[in-house]
């Protein structure tokens, strides 16, 4: 079912509203960030095709619903379509309200190591966005000096260095219909992106009110002080 989803998927994120591609990798930067940041739509949408044709099949997104795609950009019709392409553990298809489906992946396939939801991972990491980039980049060959465990690889953003999930995003692994060159490096980007959005839904609303706001009171005080100026001069 995979196979026919990814692409139903991605015809719906390009029709999914306004959002426009920027290039985010040169120099690697995440709208998101800083006091003034905004979720970067484009970057969320196709952030999102990577997590449900890549991620979901280990991680769940509990806190999500499919009809929160629509805070992404999507119409209610297009959520509805991605949300009938996923099929529930008791064999019915997703609705709006339905919940992101969780892969219930047990431990065991792991080592032990359980896959953590990743509805607030960037919210629960230091620099949570860039270390989700650099934790799906950051992949090498292990230094000869460091034994590995078994079942683990070698990942330079990794605290201690060495991690149970195997490098899981290809260059191509997805089909942006943007246009957008899907090399690994713009897929890592793209997800945090996504996750980014996940853990803080209201992030562009927030950062928005809070200039307007400090706008208003930079206002307000420049009332007071020319009202200030004008009372003293008349008293002069």
């Amino acid at each position: 079912m995979r196979r026919f989803f990814a692409p139903l998927l991605a015809l719906g994120l390009a029709a999914a509203g306004a959002a426009q591609a920027e290039d985010t990798l040169t120099p690697l930067h995440f709208q998101s960030q800083g006091a003034l940041g905004s979720i970067d739509k484009a970057a969320a949408q196709r952030g999102f095709l990577v997590y449900q044709t890549v991620c979901a099949a280990c991680h769940s997104a509990n806190a999500l619903h499919y009809r929160d795609l629509e805070a992404l950009g999507l119409t209610p019709d297009q959520a509805a379509g991605v949300a009938a392409g996923v099929k529930l553990a008791d064999g019915s298809a997703a609705t709006l309200d339905s919940p992101f489906k969780d892969p219930a992946m047990p431990a065991s396939a792991f080592g032990g190591a359980a896959p953590p939801d990743l509805s607030s991972i960037v919210a629960q990491r230091k620099h949570g966005t860039m270390y989700i980039y650099k934790l799906l980049t950051g992949y090498a060959a292990a230094p000869q000096s460091v034994n590995l465990l078994p079942g683990h690889y070698y990942n330079t953003a990794f605290p201690g260095g060495q991690i149970a999930m195997p490098p899981v995003l290809r260059d191509n692994a997805v089909t942006y219909a943007d246009g957008t060159a899907a090399t690994a490096q713009q897929e890592a980007a793209d997800v945090a992106e996504f996750l980014t959005w996940a853990a803080d839904p209201n992030l562009s609303a927030r950062h928005q009110i809070g200039l307007r706001a400090v706008i208003f009171f930079l206002f307000l005080s420049l009332v007071a002080l020319a009202s200030k100026r004008g009372i003293w001069r008349e008293r002069a």
